[in-house]
């Protein structure tokens, strides 16, 4: 069984999530976030490690685009940053770098989100009132850009959020977000439940 953890997940879309950052503010916002889906999708079944067979591309699918889930959260960053335990779906642990805090309003809900470390961009993995539903059971994350940062204020864009690698194969062990990482709504952005 291939073991793939969090700080290795999502490398594809955090650069293709970089370069959709740099598009947010523009007129074309949508039609740059369904170009970020095709080519997050492409770059799941034509990588390296396939993680889904050409044959099942049609099981991919993603809220339609909408502006109104990027919000901007208050963020306070973890003094020196400090290791958090992170569950995993085999009920191992494993380390992350836990990076601050962001505090924002969804759906006129507070909410409270940890932000872990990466190397090329910030981690932020959550559950939400979709899924089992309309999204994968296990929860989704979001490779969110280091240009995101601005001072004490951190953009988030739900519309990148993605699946876990194991939503797609059995062959990978994926993290499960922290009960903090709840959100009491339905996300309706991203990527949706993938069909096998």
């Amino acid at each position: 069984m291939i073991r793939k953890y969090y700080l290795q997940i999502g490398i594809a879309s955090a650069i293709i999530g970089i370069i959709a950052y740099s598009f947010s503010g523009s007129p074309d916002f949508k039609e740059t976030t369904l170009k970020s889906f095709e080519d997050y999708k492409n770059a799941i079944i034509n990588g390296p490690d396939p993680l889904v067979p050409e044959e099942q591309s049609g099981g991919f699918d993603f809220f339609e685009p909408e502006k109104n889930w990027v919000l901007v959260a208050d963020f306070k960053p973890e003094k020196n940053g400090r290791n958090f335990e992170m569950l995993m779906t085999d009920s191992t642990k494993e380390q992350a770098m836990l990076f601050g805090i962001a505090t924002l309003t969804v759906e006129n809900k507070p909410v409270k989100l940890l932000i872990f470390e990466e190397e090329n961009s910030y981690l932020l993995p959550f559950k939400d009132l979709t899924n089992g539903k309309t999204t994968y059971g296990g929860g989704r994350f979001i490779n969110v850009p280091k240009e995101a940062l601005n001072g004490d204020k951190l953009e988030i864009d739900f519309n990148k959020a993605r699946n876990y690698y194991c939503a797609y194969t059995e062959r990978y062990i994926c993290p499960v977000p922290p009960p903090e990482n709840t959100i009491p709504v339905a996300v309706e952005a991203g990527e949706r439940i993938f069909r096998k």
